[in-house]
């Protein structure tokens, strides 16, 4: 009886762990339901790096616009930058890898946070070849850039 017993709970134990499991990852977002929120045109609000802040008149003019993985960035309707993201919505807080497209850091990861909560979008990048920001600032000391943005499109 007592064999039985242990076999039960032995048993249990496993269903348990691997239902849990099954739990944890399905509420886990991936990568591509999170990107999905990220699609649409995006307006900046501010711009902050390291100490200084963009002023207005020049933040009013960028827009962000993402379609799939890549986000093309204008300003004052034309195209300035391009890049690639790559989003994990697992970790806390969630991660960035920005892939530019051209310039100095073409082709290099940048590795930053980011936190979506409907229309708003803060995003903290460090400079390529940094390593990835902690928290949500502009640091003057490791030259961290900190970009908040509003949703100006629906997301498809």
């Amino acid at each position: 009886m007592m064999q039985k017993r242990s076999v039960f709970l032995i048993v249990l134990g496993i269903g348990v762990g691997i239902g849990l499991t099954g739990v944890l990852v399905a509420a886990a977002p991936s990568a591509q339901d999170e990107l999905s929120k990220h699609q649409g045109t995006w307006s900046v609000v501010s711009f902050r790096r390291s100490d200084k802040e963009t002023p207005e008149e020049i933040t009013r003019s960028i827009v962000r616009i993402v379609e799939g993985d890549r986000v093309l960035w204008k300003r004052d309707g034309k195209a300035f930058a391009a890049t690639t993201i790559e989003l994990d919505p697992s970790r806390t807080p969630a991660t960035i890898n920005v892939i530019p497209e051209g310039g100095p850091d073409r082709n290099k990861r940048i590795l930053g946070i980011y936190k979506l909560d409907g229309n708003n979008l803060l995003i903290c990048m460090a400079d390529a070849g940094h390593p990835r920001p902690t928290e949500f600032k502009a640091n003057p000391r490791v030259m961290w850039t900190l970009m908040r943005l509003q949703r100006k499109t629906p997301n498809r």
